[in-house]
């Protein structure tokens, strides 16, 4: 009986043995798995953090690659911008310094033209040309009504031409006379031009008749000779007149009246 009951204590203490184990088995497993748990999710939170910090620094890279690309973008845009204000400024210059040359040159030319102008020549006292008057015949036939002319006849257009070299074609009306009398100059011619462009030369060819008159009296007839001499070619207007006679004070009076 205390046999048995000695076997009976000894199996108890040995199964008490087992169960400790077990239990601290079970104990020492749990342990390992919960620090390995801790470890990983310690290397996770490391990698994740380090993660994070390297994309940060990436991140501040890309920003300042970016605001360094920005400022360089903005540099050649300044540039361009005071390049091309450079450029038109250039521009601007040049037009005006043209314009100034093409002044100056201008001014040259045009001092240059005045300078070579010729003098203008000098022409029989003129009056201004009148619209209105008696016709050539008119005053003549008042002229021969209030003065005693010395013989007068009326010469023809050849005879103006050839002698004295008067275009009659460009004439609007005449009247040539001259004393029949050898021993008289007396003359009185009363041209009117068509246009007051052509009474320089019309006036050119009534002193030519000044002229012969006095190369046929100078030496023959000094009485006639004086009278030639006083007379002069007057132009008024379109009109072209000489009057070579001892009256020539009164028929010139009736010419200037008759044109007026």
């Amino acid at each position: 009986m205390m046999l048995n009951t000695r076997s009976f204590k000894r199996g108890a203490y040995l199964l008490a043995v087992v169960l400790m184990l077990g239990a601290c088995g079970k104990s020492e497993t749990a342990d390992s798995s919960a620090a390995e748990s801790t470890a990983a999710e310690t290397a996770v939170e490391e990698t994740t953090a380090a993660d994070a910090e390297n994309e940060s620094k990436e991140t501040e890279k890309q920003e300042e690659t970016e605001e360094t690309s920005g400022e360089a973008e903005e540099t050649t845009e300044a540039e361009e911008t005071e390049s091309s204000a450079e450029e038109k400024a250039s521009e601007a210059g040049t037009k005006e310094a043209a314009k100034e040359e093409t002044k100056k040159e201008t001014e040259a030319a045009t001092e240059a033209a005045l300078l070579s102008e010729p003098a203008p020549e000098t022409v029989p006292e003129t009056t201004a040309p009148q619209n209105t008057g008696k016709s050539v015949k008119d005053i003549y036939g008042e002229i021969t009504q209030k003065v005693a002319l010395n013989s007068p006849m009326v010469v023809p257009d050849d005879f103006i031409s050839n002698y004295y070299g008067i275009d009659v074609g460009s004439l609007e009306e005449y009247v040539f006379s001259m004393s029949e009398a050898a021993i008289s100059a007396e003359t009185v011619a009363i041209l009117k031009a068509k246009d007051a462009g052509s009474t320089a030369g019309l006036s050119a060819a009534l002193q030519t008749v000044i002229d012969q008159k006095k190369s046929e009296m100078e030496n023959y007839l000094p009485d006639q000779f004086q009278i030639v001499d006083k007379s002069s070619v007057k132009v008024n207007g379109n009109y072209v007149y000489l009057v070579i006679s001892d009256q020539a004070d009164a028929i010139n009076q009736i010419i200037q009246a008759g044109i007026q």
